[in-house]
């Protein structure tokens, strides 16, 4: 657990976050390690009109329990905030999701008011740069509710020790399943409810700058979007887990797969390319118990 701590008093913006993460993204060459930081902020309360509109983007019905996607947006501030502090080295910008595990141990109620922390930890080499787990976590009072572990990889870096090999995992499940159509705006759509910004998202244009061939979704929308077609069948108390195998193409047409594990309330699922059935998102759901 980091000891210094940034403690924030407020939701920071992102857009001047990003600005001063852009603007020093030359100076970070990745050469110096992750620091000793945290960033907390206590005394969180949801704004309904904000939830609805998350809610609405990514096909959530509005509820009086917040998804638990919802804690990564709400914490995604704090991280950013991480990213942008000069002792972090490695740039924001251009940056990718490879995977998402959100632990919800219990629901979270609109009502309730939050603490949330994040810090960095285990960078390590990719074998298209530096990999690094980004660590949440969100309180109410002193009980911890929701857990959040992020792999980003920032390409290009380089970080000593061997590059793991990449292991063969098979195909995820497949069959019939919901045709979904992404509009091209969809990335925008995500960034004006959760803040991220980042240029890969919101235009083929911008995206190319940043070295992809067009837009892609946001991760998180993906997440979101395939926990949401569970909604009403998910435990009260779960693992999630999400694998970005291959960018979801904006606009584009897709397709979601779930099968049900068994009665213990577990998932697999799947979001595949519609035409060539490439799997694009892996991701499982595991009660707690």
């Amino acid at each position: 657990m980091p000891t210094d701590t940034i403690e924030l008093a407020s939701t920071p913006v992102l857009a001047k976050v990003f600005a001063g993460a852009v603007a020093s993204s030359r100076g970070r060459t990745g050469q110096a390690p992750l620091p000793d930081l945290k960033v907390r902020q206590a005394g969180i309360t949801v704004d309904v009109d904000a939830l609805a509109n998350y809610d609405h983007v990514c096909r959530f019905p509005l509820l009086n329990e917040l998804p638990s996607t919802y804690l990564h947006n709400l914490v995604f501030p704090l991280q950013a905030t991480l990213f942008a502090d000069k002792r972090y080295p490695y740039p924001l910008m251009g940056s990718v999701h490879l995977s998402n595990r959100l632990t919800q141990h219990r629901p979270v109620l609109l009502t309730e008011e939050l603490t949330l922390e994040t810090w960095a930890q285990n960078a390590r080499p990719h074998r298209a740069g530096v990999q690094v787990d980004v660590i949440s976590r969100g309180y109410v009072g002193q009980e911890l509710v929701w857990e959040g572990l992020a792999v980003y990889l920032y390409r290009g870096q380089k970080i000593a020790g061997d590059v793991p090999e990449k292991v063969d995992s098979g195909d995820g499940v497949d069959g019939p399943g919901a045709i979904w159509r992404l509009p091209g705006d969809l990335g925008r759509q995500f960034s004006r409810v959760s803040g991220d910004v980042n240029p890969i998202h919101m235009s083929a244009l911008s995206a190319k700058a940043m070295g992809f061939p067009t837009a892609i979704a946001h991760g998180m929308w993906s997440q979101a979007a395939m926990l949401a077609a569970l909604d009403s069948r998910l435990p009260a108390a779960y693992v999630t887990q999400m694998e970005f195998r291959k960018p979801v193409t904006i606009p584009g047409t897709v397709k979601f797969v779930a099968h049900p594990g068994g009665q213990d309330g577990s998932w697999e699922m799947s979001l595949r390319n519609l035409k060539k059935g490439t799997e694009l998102v892996r991701g499982s759901v595991r009660q707690l118990t």
